[in-house]
């Protein structure tokens, strides 16, 4: 279970120090610091949290929060070796989910709770974007929220293919309420009922990657709860990080003896990312043409399913007239992690700059991602004449919806 150090001791012994890990890792490719590598991260938490031989130290808190938790490094192990999970649970034991001024964490688990920025602080942070006082890279929040908009069941236009759950993430939910409208309007074209379940919480990832494992556990139970209840083909998100949270995290969240696990274990396998679900079950309306160029970039948080990496190169390719221009290295990780873009800013913009550079070496100007955080980022370092969007925003223009 994720927050429990004894069940990653022999997944932390594992790691063979083959240094693959240098390869993928943002932030040793920015800084060079080996201690930033992964393997000196296991190592340091092993040292330190389990044989004790070495004290906690700042630094050694440095280290283990310098980490974007991408987990390239996990998805690049040939041993398997679970590193962000084992980052995380360090975090948890170091930090006991309070590893932020106390101010900071009540704002996260409240934002939580309520799937996103609403109310008073959305007015607030509306109001210091427009001052320009506000993080650089911060999303901008919609006073309108999705579930303002769309709530209950919506049947297709046509002939009904299948039945979804839609979840829509705080980032949608009132940060990008355009690509969740995108999801809703491209899903019933395409004969397909969208159902929104009623009072989901955030997906729990913020609160995982600071190692706050009671507030992530409150999220999970209370969404496989709601998620269980509904008889759907499909759950279906349209954020990498929220698919990877309820198809990868979350059972592992759960202890043995939790009633709930069994029901997160038989919902994993049913969770898509919207351009990997219409990808794979078919389009059933051929899109009309759309003369633009664009480039993608893969979100870090991908590979949860088989398909998920080519589903949306191979769904767009379906548009007649819209041209791909690929990066040179378009999995690279843009910087942003989470927080990471505010706490380490200095760090952050110096893995930007690097995909920005492969970004503006491709000659278009509209970027696609499913990451709502890396779009954010990336648009406010692309600047004017830059469009970002979600895959499916395409496939809606293409539609004419």
């Amino acid at each position: 279970m994720i927050g429990d150090l004894e069940h990653y001791r022999g997944l932390v012994e594992k790691c063979s120090h083959c240094a693959l890990c240098e390869a993928v890792c943002p932030v040793y490719l920015e800084d060079m610091l080996e201690t930033h590598v992964a393997r000196a991260r296991v190592d340091i938490i092993y040292q330190t949290l389990y044989k004790k031989s070495m004290p906690v130290t700042p630094r050694v808190r440095e280290i283990i929060d310098r980490c974007l938790l991408c987990t390239s490094c996990t998805q690049d192990c040939g041993g398997a070796v679970p590193v962000h999970e084992i980052i995380i649970t360090a975090r948890a034991a170091l930090y006991g989910g309070r590893r932020r001024n106390p101010l900071r964490d009540y704002f996260t688990r409240t934002m939580m709770a309520k799937r996103g920025i609403k109310g008073f602080p959305a007015f607030m942070l509306a109001a210091a974007q427009k001052l320009h006082v506000a993080p650089e890279g911060f999303p901008h929040v919609s006073l309108r929220t999705f579930d303002s908009l769309y709530h209950g069941s919506y049947p297709p236009t046509g002939k009904k293919r299948a039945k979804v759950a839609y979840f829509t993430g705080c980032a949608t939910n009132t940060m990008d309420v355009e690509t969740g409208v995108a999801v809703m309007k491209v899903l019933g074209h395409n004969g397909i009922e969208v159902v929104i379940p009623d009072k989901l919480m955030c997906c729990g990832i913020p609160a995982l990657g600071e190692g706050d494992i009671t507030t992530a556990q409150k999220m999970v139970r209370n969404n496989v709860a709601i998620l269980a209840e509904q008889e759907v083909d499909a759950i279906i998100v349209d954020c990498t990080s929220c698919g990877m949270m309820l198809r990868s995290e979350t059972a592992k969240l759960l202890p043995a003896d939790d009633p709930l696990l069994a029901k997160a274990v038989a919902l994993s396998p049913k969770v898509f990312e919207v351009t990997d679900y219409l990808n794979t079950i078919g389009l059933a309306v051929e899109p009309g043409p759309l003369a633009e160029s664009f480039t993608y970039h893969v979100p870090c948080h991908r590979g949860w399913t088989p398909t998920l990496n080519e589903a949306p190169l191979q769904l767009l390719a379906s548009i007649p007239g819209l041209r791909y221009s690929a990066m040179e290295e378009p999995e690279k990780c843009c910087g942003a992690g989470g927080a990471f873009f505010m706490d380490y800013s200095d760090l952050s913009r110096g893995i930007r700059k690097r995909k920005l550079d492969d970004i503006t070496g491709t000659g278009v100007a509209v970027l696609i991602s499913q990451c709502p955080g890396c779009r954010s980022d990336l648009s406010a370092g692309l600047g004017k004449g830059w469009k970002t969007a979600h895959p499916v925003t395409l496939l809606r223009r293409a539609y004419g919806l």
